[in-house]
């Protein structure tokens, strides 16, 4: 009978070959079939599954959840070859609902934060502080996925034309993404700075760490948890708060607002905003007018005119 790894192996070459990317599920299939051969277990079991998906440093029962989550369409495939596998069932690990809220930073928030970011730290080089300042004042502007904006190359950044090349994004969509004069004379600046610090040494990813490499996510993360909690966004113990992601919540019902104060109607302006984004549905888009009491109050108030004007 073949391996667990072959067999996973295996089953992402038939998914990808089918579009999926997988990114993700390669890591914690490998990762799943480490822990079986750890355990020198022959059979997949909805306990060692289970034990699995729990088996990580958080105690939160989603995680766990989408953890079992990513491994049971394989587990369905091992089927197939060895009928004694045991596939969990969805609710083996059950999720728990949350009401989610996103931090919707105030422009003094933001101001606050990259002036943070600039500020000397031990362990941070100026080509380092210089690439987060630059990165999530592009992230505040522009709505992009942090993971959109660390995977820009050189070649996708057109400060000329002004136009962002967003390649393979989400569900594997590229797009074009125009910005503001003002947000290429900064992204230019960064530019220059990171073409000095490394002397003219050819390097393809437009987010850098000091050695060169391409930024991680991780380490965006970990340097604005750190400067979010220092300036008060979150409190040191506090396992939620503020993310980096929520900068394109902020974003979106910022230009929402900005058409409902000149007088434009927000719903019309949604197409537009989704394509902006890179949302494929537009329901994904009509959250941020439903979801923000500041804009629902605007948008009854429309109603409540329209209203009145009727026979």
């Amino acid at each position: 009978m073949k391996s667990l790894h072959q067999c996973v192996h295996e089953y992402l070459t038939m998914r990808r070959a089918l579009g999926f990317r997988l990114k993700k599920d390669e890591r914690l299939l490998l990762d799943f079939a480490a822990f079986m051969k750890h355990r020198r277990a022959k059979r997949i079991t909805v306990k060692l599954a289970i034990k699995w998906a729990q088996r990580t440093g958080s105690a939160d029962q989603n995680y766990h959840a989408g953890r079992l989550r990513a491994i049971r369409s394989f587990v369905r495939y091992r089927i197939l070859i060895d009928p004694c596998t045991e596939i969990p069932s969805a609710d083996s690990l059950p999720r728990q609902r949350r009401l989610f809220h996103p931090h919707l930073y105030s422009k003094e928030e933001i101001r606050r934060l990259l002036a943070a970011t600039l500020q000397r730290r031990r362990s941070a080089t100026s080509i380092s502080r210089w690439a987060r300042f630059t990165l999530f004042g592009l992230l505040s502007v522009t709505g992009l996925r942090v993971s959109e904006a660390l995977n820009l190359d050189l070649q996708d950044v057109d400060l000329d034309q002004g136009i962002l090349t967003i390649r393979n994004s989400k569900f594997g969509k590229s797009r074009l993404v125009p910005v503001h004069p003002s947000t290429c004379a900064v992204l230019r600046d960064y530019l220059r700075r990171r073409n000095e610090y490394f002397a003219g040494r050819p390097i393809v990813p437009f987010f850098v760490s000091r050695h060169g490499t391409r930024m991680g996510h991780g380490t965006a993360c970990k340097t604005f948890l750190i400067l979010s909690r220092k300036l008060g966004l979150r409190k040191p113990s506090d396992r939620q708060g503020p993310r980096l992601h929520d900068f394109r919540h902020s974003m979106a019902v910022e230009v929402l607002r900005r058409c409902s104060r000149s007088g434009a109607d927000p719903e019309r302006r949604l197409p537009a905003l989704a394509t902006y984004l890179g949302h494929t549905n537009l329901s994904h888009t009509y959250w941020y007018l439903h979801q923000n009491p500041s804009l629902m109050k605007q948008a009854m108030t429309r109603l409540e005119h329209r209203w009145e004007g009727l026979p």
